[in-house]
This record gives structure tokens, sequence and C-alpha cells, in this order.
């Protein structure tokens, strides 16, 4: 039996909301005392117009293919759900994945609208899984072709101190090397014993009941897994051509995400190769899901105002930090909060509750429980 996500909190999420922008506006603040030189303002005050109506355009594509994809999916599953609806579920998740420690407001977000367009719990964190899923599948084709080209360009010699590509093959081997080997030790039913075994060893761990938050962890990554592989499988039997234009559309939509960097970066002038950044910036949202504060507590224009230099002059890097931050992060607070506000307080009017499902959601809700 399915349980219900937990409840919008408007007021947290706009705790949430202030705490992500202070602390961004904190680091960049930074990043102006330690890198902003005498024509660092006049270089931003100047910036092309047309270039920020082509940013703000790619990021206005990227919200309308997420929320198509939300559409696809819910159309595939046999619900039916407005576009306007889709659109409001995509915003709305970007501003909780912005605008909570870690993202995790984001899935609550999406689960939680998604119920009020009459999808239940199951079938919503099944067709999340699917589009992480076809995520995934996009960075796994695009990762060798940046590679090779992060190998071929230099930037990884510029990026660090290593002085041939043998060094960098070899640090790449040692990364992935490292993956499969943490992923085939908790698959170890060896290890999670060992792990039980060592949280009961304590009284602390026992106070804390560690050994079943373990287990119940890894009963909630199996689910997910069943859920990912179950509705994957109802897709590619019914719904191929779905599956693969979500495909495209995704990839459409990373680009416009990802290719923001470097149009910047063009703008003032600076030839850089964008392949190897999407890779870098990659790197950079993963660090900023892994520090627990809205939008990496400023975690993300840190790190990147100290790979820029490699790559823009030293009087530049405040400039393009200020400009991507605002179009990858600020922009999708701002026109995610809208959204979600609004949603929030005309819930059941954007909402109304649908008609009973067709065959397709119950055959889909079956597969995946």
């Amino acid at each position: 039996m399915s349980q219900p996500p937990p409840k919008l909190n408007r007021r947290r999420m706009l705790r949430y909301l202030l705490q992500g922008v202070a602390l961004g506006a904190v680091a960049i603040v930074l990043v102006f005392v330690f890198t902003a030189r005498e024509d660092t303002f006049r270089q931003l005050l100047s910036f092309p117009r047309y270039y920020l109506l082509l940013l703000f355009g790619m990021v206005v594509t990227a919200w309308l293919c997420n929320g198509t994809r939300v559409w696809m999916m819910c159309k595939a599953a046999g619900h039916r759900i407005q576009f306007r609806q889709a659109i409001v579920v995509s915003l709305s998740t970007e501003f909780g994945i912005a605008g909570t420690p870690a993202g995790v407001g984001g899935t609550i977000v999406r689960l939680s609208l998604l119920r009020q367009a009459g999808i239940s719990f199951t079938t919503a964190g099944s067709l999340l899984a699917a589009d992480a899923a076809i995520d995934v599948v996009f960075f796994a084709l695009l990762s060798p072709v940046a590679v090779y080209v992060l190998l071929r360009d230099g930037l990884l010699q510029r990026l660090s101190n290593d002085p041939t590509e043998t060094d960098a093959l070899l640090a790449l081997g040692g990364v992935i090397g490292s993956a499969v080997l943490l992923v085939l030790l908790l698959r170890s039913r060896h290890v999670h014993r060992l792990i039980a075994r060592a949280c009961r060893a304590t009284a602390w761990g026992r106070r804390k009941r560690l050994a079943a938050r373990h287990r119940m962890a890894r009963m909630a990554f199996s689910r997910t897994v069943r859920r990912v592989v179950g509705s994957l499988v109802f897709l590619w039997q019914r719904r191929k051509l779905t599956l693969l234009v979500n495909l495209c559309v995704a990839s459409l939509q990373w680009c416009c995400r990802y290719m923001v960097l470097p149009v910047v970066i063009w703008a003032l002038g600076i030839p850089v190769n964008p392949l190897p950044l999407f890779l870098v910036q990659g790197v950079l949202f993963g660090i900023s899901l892994l520090v627990v504060a809205p939008g990496g507590g400023g975690s993300v224009e840190l790190l990147t105002a100290i790979i820029l230099p490699n790559l823009v002059p030293t009087n530049l890097v405040a400039v393009v930090v200020v400009l991507w931050r605002f179009f990858t992060y600020h922009l999708y607070l701002l026109g995610g909060g809208l959204v979600f506000f609004y949603g929030i307080r005309h819930l059941h009017r954007l909402f109304p509750q649908p008609e009973t499902a067709d065959k397709d959601r119950a055959d889909l809700d079956k597969l995946v429980s």
C-alpha cells in the first residue's frame, strides 16, 4: 500500500529559499573580493544584451522541455494531465530542488502535485524514477565524448597539475574502478551484515536504531530499483516512441541548461570547448546536492571561482560566476518560486480531481507495486 508524500509547507520552503539566496550572495561577495579588478563592474554592465536574451530563452526552453517530459510520461501511463499542469509541476519541482538542502524538496513537491492531479504516489514515484533513468542514459552517452575532448584539448592539464594524458587516464580509471567497487560492495549481503553488526555494537547506535535505519534504506533503494525497471519495461513494451522522444527532449533540456556557462564565456570573446564544461558543471551540480544547504550553500560559486581562472582572465571570473549562477540557480528560484506559491494558493483550481484512469494506469500500478 502506497503512502502519501509529505505535505507541502510554504513557510519552510520560504525559509529554505531565503537561506539559499543568502548563502549564494555571501559566496558571490567572496568571489568579488578575491577576483574583482577595476574593470570587472564595467565588464558586467557592458555584457551584450542580445546574449542576455539568448540565455533567458535557453532557460525558458529548458523549463518547457522539462514540463513536456512530465506531460508525456503521465500521458503514457494513462493519466489525463494538462500541459499547463505539467508546467506547474516541473517548475515547482525545479524550485524545490534549488531551494532545499540537497535538493530533497524537489521530489516531495513533484509527488505531492502529481498526487493532486490524481496520480497515485506509487505511479508518480515510478515515473520520476524513469525520468531520472533517461537523464542517466543521456549523460552516459555524452560522457565518453566529453572525456575524450577533455583529454584532447588540454583543458584537463590547465585544470590540474597532471602533465600527461596517461596520468589523467589513470586517474579516470581509478575513479571508475572505485565506483564499480563501491557498487559491488553495496550489493554484497556480507557487507550489509557487517554494517548492521557495527551499528548494534555501540550504545549510541542502538539508541539511534542505526541498524533499523540501514535496513529501511536498503528496502527503499530496492523499491526504487524495482520501480525504475518496472516503469521502463512497461513503457518500452507499449510506449517505445514516448521513451525515444523523451530522450530527445531530455537532450535538448540539458543542452540548454549546461550551455549557459559556455555561452557566457563566448559572449566575453573567449573561445572554449563546451563539451568538457558539461562534465565540470555536472560535477559541480553533484557537489551542490551533497552539501546539506540550499543551492549548495555557496560551494558551487566558490569552486567555480577556483576553476575559472584556468579558462578566463581573472578580472572576468566574477562576471562569469554572477551571470552563470543567475541563469542556472537564481532564475530557477525566482521563476519556480513564483509558480510554486501561485500553484499552492490556487491548488484546487489548477488541479481539479480528474476522472478515473484507464487500463494503462492500472497496469503500471500493478507492475511497479
